[in-house]
């Protein structure tokens, strides 16, 4: 059973690469130069959180600098914005995707840009590296979609040398987007929670063939066979507005003053990031 819907989870990324383009508007062709650039413009805008001012992508979470030279895996590396983030700052660099479509697209991304990497397909549920490989590991919204994610926690403990870090982000289950837009308006309002669970509702609208949202403890529980362990919560500002897409919602988000979209999202945000030591 776990091994047929890793297959079903595999099929729908496969059919539904993750290029930030739910509406179908990026026109230019999956590969050519212009196509890497429109999708890092989204995700870095999405991602407003996570950089520091005037500094690179992902530079609050991610501490460049010290991983020059340094062993790095990244799981799920989607079209390979982040991998050549790491690339790009000196890692040696592994990353793996569970599709081929992911790989292809990363692979280019890596050959346009002049960047090494060692980039494969690989189960992370059976991560094919020795023990004690990696520095440091990083997963950004990725180890919530699969069939077994204890399993891939499991495989980056031991992939891990001792003192190495790993930083992962999943979904929050009581985030504005779970509690308010899932549970409240779809599964109450809807009527849907009379024939669906709320993690039924929450797979119907999320990314995925199936999305898993945690609470702090539960998912910090998952790691606590590291030395250490953190949590944090953050989000976008469009969570804030659980209304449909449209000029409605659009102006509601250009009114929101960052300042009060920052502190609903580092309350109640959709993710939850997590930084462990082994």
């Amino acid at each position: 059973m776990q091994d047929s819907l890793q297959v079903g989870i595999r099929d729908w990324w496969e059919d539904n690469p993750m290029a930030y383009d739910w509406e179908g508007t990026n026109s230019y062709a999956p590969g050519s130069p212009e196509f890497y650039v429109e999708i890092d413009n989204r995700f870095w805008k999405a991602a407003w959180f996570a950089h520091q001012p005037g500094e690179e992508p992902f530079s609050r979470l991610i501490d460049y600098s010290s991983l020059k030279g340094k062993r790095v895996l990244e799981i799920g590396c989607g079209a390979g914005a982040l991998s050549s983030q790491l690339a790009k700052h000196g890692a040696r660099l592994n990353a793996v995707d569970l599709t081929e479509n992911a790989v292809k697209l990363t692979r280019r991304r890596f050959e346009l840009r002049g960047l090494d990497g060692d980039i494969r397909r690989m189960d992370a549920e059976r991560l094919e590296f020795p023990e004690e490989t990696f520095d440091f590991v990083w997963s950004w919204g990725v180890i919530h979609h699969s069939a077994n994610t204890e399993a891939i926690i499991e495989q980056i403990h031991r992939v891990l040398k001792p003192g190495g870090q790993v930083s992962v982000m999943v979904y929050y289950r009581k985030s504005i987007v779970y509690l308010l837009g899932h549970v409240f308006i779809r599964g109450v309002l809807m009527g849907k929670l009379l024939k669906q669970s709320a993690q039924e509702i929450a797979n119907q609208y999320t990314d995925g063939l199936i999305a898993k949202y945690y609470t702090r403890e539960d998912f910090a529980g998952k790691f606590n066979h590291f030395a250490t362990v953190e949590t944090e919560v953050m989000g976008q500002k469009v969570e804030v507005w659980q209304l449909p897409a449209g000029q409605v919602k659009d102006m509601l988000i250009k009114l929101t003053p960052d300042g009060i979209a920052r502190w609903l999202t580092d309350r109640y945000g959709m993710y939850l990031f997590l930084t462990a030591t082994k």
